[in-house]
Parts: C-alpha cells; structure tokens; sequence
C-alpha cells in the first residue's frame, strides 16, 4: 500500500510539472506574437518611388495622318512598243541620224515624224512619172473627146466617152498609188520613242511589212504587279473614291472654291527599285499612279494586273526592272507604331505604355520632395495594320501619348517601371559634376 502511495505521489508530481511547462510555452507564445505585432506596426512601408523598378524605353506618339498601304513587287514594261517596217519591199539606200550625226542603232532617242530608214526609191519615183505621164496622157484624151461631142454630137458615142472618163480615173489612181509607195519609201517614227532594237542595216534588201525597228514609248512606264483575287476589291474601292473625289473637283474648281486635297484624288503609289548602288544605300523611292486594274485574272496564274504609272523623262527606269509598290489603299488619323513594341497573344494585339503622376520621395526618414513615378498600362489595339516596320492604329479606338519600346515583353498591368532617358540623364549631370569638381590632393600630387 505504501509503495502505490509513492507512485502514485510520483506521477501526480510529472503531471504537474508537465502542465506547467506547457503553460508556460503558451505564455511565451503569445507573448512573442504580440511583440512581433506591435514591431510590424511600427515598420513603415516602402515607398512608391522606392519599388523596384524596370528599365523601359519610352517613344512618344503623336496623332497624325497616316497611309495605310499594301505592298506587291512587280517589273516594269514600256508605257507602248511598236515594231515598224517599210509597207513596200527594196533595198535600204540609208539610216535615219541620231543627234550626234551617225545612223540610228539601238537606245537612240528619235522623235515623232523622224526619219528611221529610207529605200532606194528610184523605182517608185519612175512608177510615179509613169503615172503622171498616162494622167496626163487620159485627161487631155477625155478633154479632146468632150470638145468634139461639143461641135458634133453624133461624133463620138457614149461609150467612147464614158471609156475615156475610166482611163482617166484610172491614171488618177495610179498616181495615188505610186505616190504612196513613194512615201512608204521613207520609214517615219510613229511616236517619240526609243530604240530598243535595230534590225537592218543600210544595203539589205527587206520585204514588205518586215519588222526593222522595235520602239518602246518611255516617258513614262508602267510597273505591272500582280494582286490576289482577295485584295483587289480593295483596290477597286480606293479607284472608285478617287474617281469620286476628281468628279467632286472639277466644278469645285470652275465655281471658285475650295478642291479636295490632291491625295484624295489620286491612288498614289509608293515604288522602290530592287537593289542598292555601290555604298549600300537603296535607290531613291519613285512616286507613282494607280494608272489601271484588270477587268479579268490572268486564267494561267489566276491574279489581277495592275498597272501603276511612272515618270520617266530622266530615262532612269528601263523594262524589265524589278520594282515593289507601296499602294495607298487608306489614309486615317492614327498613330504609327513601331512594329516591335506591338505584343499578339491569341490573335489579339496591345502595346505598354506609360502613366506618370507625382509621388513623395523619402530617403530613410527623410522626406526629399516629390518626383515623378511611372507605371505600364496596358492598352489592347482594337484594329491594326501591318506596315512592315510600323503598325498603323486608328486614333477612333484609343488615345495615345507614348508606347513602351524596349522592355515590355515582361511587364504587367501597373507593374512600376524607369525610363531609360532618366538614367541618361543622370549619367551626364554625374560627368558634368565629376568635370566641374577641382581634383583631390592625391590626384594633384599623381600629376
């Protein structure tokens, strides 16, 4: 009995000893917990201007009237060709000149009504005297017939009379012909063109309607592009508002008053020529005219030729070239963008730009004024056009002041950032600080 007092005893003892060691953790607890408290409430939040930052670059966007184009490359084809040749046959007794006194060749500059070739004419022009000579010969038959009808009626018949009236017209019409072959004996320009090739020589004999000359009329050409079938109703549409717009002009014009602007009345192309001189640069763009769009595709490629026109009197363009267009099919008030700072996710594109307001600037506990504090924002683009290295957005679905260039692939929606401008700018008033400063003693005595 005794013993089981003591264990009992015992055990009463750990119990105790246990609860209060338990009790006192949960004091100690708590204790802890409300001192962690109150320290947290004592800390004080960082500041805005003091978040960390990412480093962006900013372009500012200004609203403005902008071209919306479609880009196709084609090759450029004389604005007309013309093979020429003698309608009758002979021997070439001689070249037309060029303005340097030889005969004609090839790239040579003639004029419309300039002699190109001329044939031996010898034979043409005795035809021709032949000729003369039987008109001649007709008419004073006829004259001699009508005078004696004249004094006798009953000496010569109606058919004899009426004969020589045929002979007459007959030798008439000799004479047109043989004056015509005459001519046809000296081959003329139709057009003021340029060679594009010779094919005869002086002393060759040619038949008629043989082609000697290929002319192509250059100044001005044509850069023919294919379009597809599914944008060349938006071609046809920009044609008609420019016919439209020109409609509108012309009795604006006649009444004195105020003409729509001239890129309303024109479907204005923008060429380029494939290629670069000598140092690398590209070729000086070319301004153009949407001049004409096919009524029908082309059945063997299914596409639809247009024709963009050109000024060609430098005689810089030659056929062949190969040229790519900038059509204008659209001119909206907007905003260019480059390309690189739009961002697509599920076929939807935005673009970051910045939103700044003033926040107070604190350094520990001391308070340095106000500085400006900027945040990305992100802005969805409704509607879009894809101008290569710029994106065009219509001014009617957003409003914009600046677009984040460099750095937004990271961002998100009101995530604080740092202007690159601003470091710039903090580096050249460190140099100007660092050059205004006199030199440390070490550095004199280093000198």
């Amino acid at each position: 009995m005794k013993r089981f007092t003591e264990k009992l005893v015992h055990y009463g003892v750990l119990i105790a000893l246990t609860a209060f060691a338990v009790g006192v953790m949960v004091w100690l607890s708590a204790k802890g917990q409300g001192d962690a408290a109150a320290a947290k409430a004592q800390v004080r939040p960082l500041a805005e201007s003091a978040a960390p930052k990412a480093l962006v670059t900013v372009q500012p966007l200004e609203e403005k009237l902008c071209e919306v184009t479609e880009t196709y490359a084609g090759l450029i084809r004389p604005w007309e060709s013309y093979s020429v040749g003698f309608e009758v046959g002979g021997r070439v007794l001689k070249l037309g000149t060029n303005a340097a006194g030889g005969p004609l060749d090839d790239g040579d500059r003639v004029e419309a009504g300039q002699v190109l070739a001329v044939l031996d004419d010898r034979v043409f022009r005795a035809q021709r005297s032949e000729a003369m000579a039987r008109l001649e010969q007709t008419t004073a038959e006829l004259q001699r017939w009508q005078r004696a009808r004249e004094q006798n009626p009953g000496a010569v018949s109606e058919t004899a009379l009426q004969t020589a009236v045929t002979d007459l017209a007959l030798a008439r019409a000799q004479v047109e012909r043989a004056t015509k072959s005459l001519e046809d004996a000296t081959l003329r320009s139709p057009v003021a063109a340029t060679i594009s090739r010779r094919l005869v020589n002086e002393g060759e004999s040619v038949a008629p309607n043989q082609v000697l000359f290929e002319l192509l009329e250059n100044d001005e050409v044509l850069l023919v592009i294919s379009v597809p079938e599914s944008r060349v109703r938006e071609l046809q549409l920009r044609q008609q508002q420019v016919r439209r717009a020109r409609q509108q002009a012309q009795p604006t014009s006649a009444g004195g008053g105020d003409a729509p602007g001239d890129d309303d009345a024109v479907f204005r192309a923008h060429v380029t020529l494939e290629g670069r001189d000598q140092f690398g640069r590209p070729w000086p763009p070319v301004e153009g005219e949407v001049y004409r769009i096919a009524e029908a595709a082309d059945p063997n490629t299914t596409l639809f030729a247009v024709e963009v026109r050109l000024d060609n009197r430098q005689r810089l363009l030659r056929s062949g070239m190969v040229g790519t267009a900038r059509l204008v099919v659209d001119r909206v008030r907007g905003y260019e963008i480059p390309a690189s700072a739009v961002l697509y996710r599920s076929d939807k594109a935005y673009i970051f730009t910045i939103d700044s307001h003033r926040a107070p600037l604190e350094m520990l506990y001391w308070s340095l004024g106000e500085t400006d504090v900027h945040r990305a924002r992100r802005v969805s683009l409704p509607h879009w056009s894809n101008q290569g290295t710029k994106v065009v957005v219509p001014a009617s679905d957003v409003q914009l002041e600046n677009v984040i260039t460099r750095g937004q692939y990271r961002l998100a929606d009101g995530q604080p950032v740092r202007l690159a401008s601003e470091l710039d700018a903090e580096a050249v008033s460190l140099e100007a600080q660092a050059a205004a400063s006199p030199p440390s003693l070490g550095t004199a005595q280093l000198r």
